[in-house]
């Protein structure tokens, strides 16, 4: 079996409203946590198995480097690993979230 990696962007900024939207799509739990590695307020979920989620600022850092700086009209990240096909499926069903991209580990 693989194990699958994705990085979903969305334009908006708000990392609250990016929260509830992706909550709802895949209707699980966030909790909100801290860290300045992470650009400070991020959420996390994670699943069965070692699915876990992150949603995330592609923030810029003390040299205004973006955390992600291939997408940057990309404003909130979301970072799925080991993602399930359900996972990708309602993802993927959601307009607004683009899937930025993909690894699939062997």
């Amino acid at each position: 079996m693989s194990d699958r990696f994705h990085l979903h962007g969305l334009h908006g900024d708000d990392l609250s409203e990016a929260e509830r939207f992706t909550s709802g799509a895949l209707e699980v739990e966030f909790k909100s946590k801290e860290s300045s590695f992470r650009g400070g307020e991020y959420f996390s979920h994670r699943g069965s198995g070692r699915l876990e989620i992150t949603i995330e600022s592609n923030f810029a850092n003390d040299k205004g480097i973006l955390s992600a700086p291939e997408f940057p009209l990309h404003s909130t990240l979301i970072f799925v690993s080991y993602a399930t096909s359900e996972v990708e499926r309602r993802m993927n069903a959601q307009d607004g979230i683009d899937l930025l991209r993909t690894e699939v580990v062997q």
